[in-house]
């Protein structure tokens, strides 16, 4: 009775429609949705956004916890959510089990339980994505409202580096306060916006005009731009390795190699001259040394003296400020560890660089999973989303070996976001199966 309901709630809606980006068939869809999915979008967009923080006179409430909360409330009134049973559940929790347990038992309960809500919080979107995402017009709805947020970052970001006349700045670019403040942060971001972006406009591109086509895809590229100007060399190494992913993947012969050629010679003589010798420089300047002293602490004392379930959930700087009073490095400075495997292996142990490991794998094979349901399901849109899902997880797995980003969005989000995806394939997938045994019983 309920998906009857569904069905003719939304009979007047063409997904075709909506996957050609008409702006009246997405506000349809849209308006006709149940308010879970309108909160979960409140929810990012607060998150990624951030008016409350752009806005000072606004700030008055817990925008996005408000948000979440109600989020959680109307999925339980949302008659269509059901309980998506996934592999990436059990690791998610298996994950949050030993964050819970490294802190009871860290250096520093405290400085654990103080930053308890900010991991807890994004194993509750997880949860709240996979189940009220469960749809193709929900998903299609939810992932554009996604790369919105995130666009307003990367044009931001891309019209700022121009206006500077594309030189070098010591502090790159920044977004969105909170998250994206940092110019590391930010271009990771800008990494995983570009892909999805990027493989939403391949995937849908036949179904445009010649003026939409061109005016999305500027806009989709507008996030490996800002990476240029960003400043940050990981996430610029990051965006050679998604590069050469996207040539080994799509198997575009001459004319991929050709276009991936031309746009990577056109990036590299839009580098200032600065950021070519910070490349030359890097492992030897000042910036590197520090780094490079932080991690050789962690393998050389750290992991080896704390190595099941490690010094505890966010107490890296707590312990290293006691070991190290008087200061680490060139700078004479204690500062975050820099690497996401060692933040991993020094504050959860090798349990917990083990559990977050095996999350990294499943989430490529979810994506390889998806793409055989894609073939199946004859559906464009799914086969490449995947791919874009894969190049930005690829690009913070690179990116990641520089900055302290492990309990940041970036990876929890992403892994939702794969699920869902895994999630709403196999849903269709079954449904066509299902259909196909029904008409085989009905001939015989």
């Amino acid at each position: 009775m309920d998906s009857r309901r569904e069905s003719k709630r939304l009979r007047d809606v063409d997904v075709t429609e909506m996957y050609a980006l008409k702006l009246g068939a997405l506000w349809r869809a849209l308006r006709r949705e149940h308010l879970s999915l309108w909160m979960l979008c409140f929810y990012f967009f607060f998150e990624y956004v951030r008016p409350q923080s752009l806005y000072p006179v606004i700030d008055i409430l817990p925008w996005a916890q408000i948000s979440l909360g109600l989020s959680m409330i109307t999925a339980i009134l949302d008659r269509s959510v059901r309980w998506t049973e996934h592999i990436q559940n059990k690791l998610l929790v298996l994950f949050l089990t030993i964050v819970i347990i490294s802190g009871v038992f860290a250096f520093r309960p405290a400085e654990s339980l103080h930053f308890w809500t900010q991991f807890g919080g994004w194993a509750m979107a997880y949860f709240l994505v996979i189940n009220v995402v469960n749809t193709e017009r929900r998903l299609l709805l939810f992932l554009l409202a996604y790369c919105l947020f995130s666009l307003k970052m990367a044009q931001h970001g891309t019209i700022a580096w121009a206006s500077r006349g594309f030189s070098f700045a010591s502090y790159g670019l920044i977004g969105s306060p909170g998250w994206f403040r940092n110019s590391g942060e930010y271009a990771i971001q800008m990494l995983i916006y570009g892909s999805l972006a990027i493989s939403i406009v391949y995937a849908l591109k036949d179904r445009w005009g010649i003026y939409k086509k061109w005016i999305l895809y500027t806009a989709a590229s507008t996030g490996y731009i800002a990476i240029m100007g960003a400043s940050s060399r990981g996430s610029q190494l990051a965006l050679g390795a998604i590069g050469i992913w996207w040539l080994l993947k799509l198997k575009g012969g001459m004319r991929a190699l050709l276009v991936i050629s031309l746009l990577a010679f056109a990036l590299y003589h839009l580098l200032p001259e600065e950021q070519m010798r910070r490349f030359s420089e890097m492992g030897s300047d000042d910036s590197s040394q520090q780094r490079l002293t932080y991690w050789q602490f962690a393998i050389d004392e750290v992991i080896p003296t704390h190595p099941v379930i490690g010094i505890g959930y966010h107490n890296w700087l707590t312990y290293t400020n006691f070991k190290h009073p008087e200061g680490m490095g060139p700078y004479g400075v204690v500062e975050e560890v820099h690497n996401i495997y060692l933040q991993a292996a020094s504050e959860l142990g090798f349990t917990g660089l083990t559990a977050f490991l095996i999350l990294v794998i499943i989430s490529f094979v979810a994506n390889a999973r998806t793409r055989k349901n894609a073939q199946i399901l004859n559906n464009r849109f799914y086969y490449f989303v995947s791919y874009g899902l894969d190049a930005g997880l690829i690009g913070f797995l690179v990116a990641g070996s520089f900055v302290t980003v492990l309990y940041y969005p970036f990876f929890w989000i992403q892994f939702a976001m794969i699920a869902m995806l895994n999630n709403v394939s196999c849903m269709q997938v079954k449904a066509v199966k299902k259909q196909a045994a029904r008409t085989r019983k009905a001939i015989t």
